[in-house]
């Protein structure tokens, strides 16, 4: 896996990432969705959600997230 700087992978969940973006943490997984290839959810807050076609599409909506 390539280098990001607000994605990591789980430690406690095969083939899922965790996500860091302005404070909150976001739980990245595999998505089927007409959407995008990832999907990111907040841990906190489950309205919160991102899709992406990529993990790098991914780090940039993450790196753009404003309160």
């Amino acid at each position: 896996m390539k280098s990001y700087f607000n994605i990591e992978k789980s430690a406690f969940r095969k083939g899922e990432y965790v996500g860091y973006a302005n404070g909150k943490v976001f739980r990245i997984t595999k998505s089927n969705s007409s959407f995008g290839n990832w999907h990111a959810a907040n841990r906190d807050n489950w309205n919160d959600q991102l899709f992406a076609f990529g993990l790098a599409s991914m780090s940039e909506k993450l790196a753009n997230i404003k309160n």
